[in-house]
């Protein structure tokens, strides 16, 4: 890992990026001033994702703020914007169109805030009028909270390879800068949790997981995801780099981090036979108060923001409050929701229910995921995560069998990268229910949804990632090297022949579907004929696909090869041979590591290594630390 370490950063020093000028700093080359008098200008500008560059500014300065290298002009508008930058949404001098409340947001604005009082501890911070000691005073509450709840829920954006790169930003810089020890264990203990993810959740270098929030591009294979070169760093399991200058990549490099080797070891074990896991993320509203998290405070509003619950029935009235109280009503993000301004109290929670496909689907609280891998082949799930309703972000399922070869579906919607579009998100999300190496899926879109969106839902399937296709009945297969996909749907499907999706769209033209997707390998399925002999004889009954109504009758059931009989119904548990799989996850059920939910302990082991964290008393024991 040192050795990729290194050779990274070489790697980033060639880019020009204002990571790369980081990266250069660290080898001693000369650096563009004008990447770095840009950088200053975004955070001058307080846009949306200013605080991004914040945190690779301190991390230049902390690392190189007495070098010769560093041009003195940039230092010192540097320490000039430090001192304007607006570090909290409670700040209401000069409103901007920062976003303040997503989880990754959330620490890296505390963090930020954090560091730059640190070092300019008796400097008085623009109109705000806060000395740098205030700002750490102010700071730190949040960091602390943030990190406690990270490691008592895990990420909301769980599995996100757009969004862990801006975690991994400020925690390292909290580990490598922050002089509060505390901050500094809570934060390394955080990162191997992240780090934990990664080890176990990527296949061939892909992060190919169910997931909170993802775009289209990280989505379409594993050569774009932002935390790819992080990947490789670390396992070396993508046999490349990909982006020079990467946030994650180059923030590494660049770090004292030390990662347990336990977590090194797992992301290299990608040789057993199978591999099964069950795991737990985010926060139910109706569990919150049990952990100390309601409904009254600006702090519990925070909190449900950070999980996307804005605009659901149950936080709307909070919603509100907090709109009034940082005078965010003109905000671009807010300013739709203005009628709700002078509506009575009463009448919010109505509102947003009679709204609750969309209201509702960008909370990201509560996700059970499921994992089976082989050497060759991967299939992940959410179980029943937001079905029927609006997934702005939201990935629901992948098949992934190498860099390119990825398989999933979607509802399609009209919104574009952000979501829900074409391949970003779900204009409806499904049921999904996952076995071992079989996932159900159902697509019903309700009225709302059937009058905003294409009506239909799709897969995505690249023919030219895989080296033999065929279609039997309603199935689809696909072989890369020694790893299996097959892809059934209950309607008729077509490829896509012409245009942008061509080679890779394979759709069903109705609102309401079935798809079955099943993995498999060479080791376990015999040869690529023989697996699809085996899948398709397999017996399927689907009732209710096609144009019926969202509240007529809907299933599928599947005789699995070798897995037993596996049904679903619309928003019902899944059943295996008539009895109910589990539908509430422990926090981690893997080969490494079992731990409750709720549970302050968290042990990972594997050949011999061993990583114990202890949220409760912020402390982490391991080998190589």
């Amino acid at each position: 890992m040192q050795a990729r370490r290194a050779a990274y950063l070489s790697y980033s020093a060639l880019g020009s990026s204002e990571y790369s000028q980081l990266a250069k700093l660290e080898l001693g080359l000369p650096v563009d001033p004008a990447v770095l008098t840009a950088q200053l200008d975004f955070v001058d500008s307080r846009k949306d994702t200013a605080d991004f560059h914040v945190a690779t500014l301190l991390r230049i300065l902390y690392r190189h703020g007495q070098s010769p290298a560093l041009p003195p002009a940039y230092v010192q508008r540097a320490r000039t914007s430090l001192l304007g930058f607006r570090y909290w949404i409670d700040e209401l001098w000069g409103q901007d169109d920062m976003v303040f409340w997503s989880e990754n947001h959330q620490i890296l604005f505390a963090s930020c805030e954090y560091l730059a009082g640190q070092r300019y501890p008796s400097e008085v911070f623009g109109a705000s009028g806060f000395t740098g000691a205030q700002r750490m005073q102010r700071a730190r509450p949040r960091i602390l909270r943030w990190l406690d709840h990270r490691l008592r829920f895990g990420f909301s954006e769980f599995f996100s390879a757009v969004y862990y790169p801006h975690d991994v930003s400020p925690l390292l810089n909290l580990v490598d800068f922050a002089q509060d020890p505390e901050i500094q264990t809570r934060a390394a203990m955080v990162l191997d949790l992240l780090v934990f993810d990664l080890a176990r959740a990527t296949h061939q270098g892909v992060l190919g997981m169910p997931s909170g929030r993802q775009y289209v591009e990280q989505k379409l294979g594993g050569r774009n995801q932002s935390i790819g070169d992080l990947v490789e760093i670390l396992f070396g399991t993508r046999g490349d780099f990909a982006r020079k200058g990467s946030t994650a990549g180059t923030s590494f490099a660049t770090s004292s981090y030390r990662v347990p080797q336990v977590l090194l070891a797992i992301g290299r074990d990608k040789q057993r036979a199978r591999y099964l896991e069950r795991a737990r993320v985010g926060l139910s509203f109706a569990e919150g108060p049990a952990e100390g998290i309601g409904f009254t405070s600006l702090e519990d509003g925070m909190f449900w923001w950070g999980q996307g619950g804005y605009m659901a029935p149950e936080a709307i009235a909070l919603t509100r409050d907090m709109l009034d109280a940082y005078d965010l009503w003109g905000s671009a993000i807010f300013k739709y929701m203005l009628p709700l301004r002078w509506l009575p109290r009463s009448a919010l929670a109505w509102v947003s229910d009679s709204l609750r496909v969309a209201s509702h689907g960008s909370f990201l609280g509560g996700a059970q995921t499921t994992c089976f891998r082989t050497p060759d082949a991967q299939l992940a799930s959410a179980q029943a995560f937001l079905p029927g309703e609006v997934g702005f972000q939201a990935h629901a399922w992948q098949a992934t069998l190498g860099m390119d070869a990825v398989v999933f579906t979607t509802a399609p919607g009209l919104v574009g990268r952000q979501g829900p579009g074409p391949w970003t998100g779900s204009g409806s999300m499904p049921h999904v229910v996952q076995h071992e190496n079989v996932a159900l899926i159902l697509y019903n879109p309700g009225t709302l949804q059937r009058a905003l969106w294409p009506p239909y839902s799709h897969a995505y399937f690249p023919r030219a990632a895989f080296q033999e296709l065929e279609q039997r009945g309603g199935w689809s297969f696909g072989r890369k090297d020694d790893g299996y996909v097959a892809l059934y749907s209950a309607e008729p499907t077509q490829w896509t022949r012409s245009g942008p999706e061509a080679g890779h769209e394979l759709v069903a033209y109705a609102p309401r579907n079935a798809w079955i997707c099943v993995v498999g390998n060479f080791a376990e399925h015999g040869t690529f004929a023989q697996f699809v002999d085996a899948v398709s004889q397999g017996r399927v009954d689907t009732l209710g696909s096609g144009q019926g109504a969202p509240s007529d009758p809907f299933h599928v059931e599947y005789d699995a090869p070798g897995v037993g009989t596996l049904r679903l119904d619309w928003k019902q548990p899944g059943l295996l041979n008539g009895a109910p799989l589990p539908q509430q996850h422990p926090r981690f059920e893997t080969p490494y590591a079992q731990t409750a939910w709720g549970d302050p302990a968290i042990a990972i082991e594997h050949g011999g290594l061993r990583l114990d964290l202890e949220r409760v008393a912020a402390t982490r024991q391991g080998d190589g630390l």
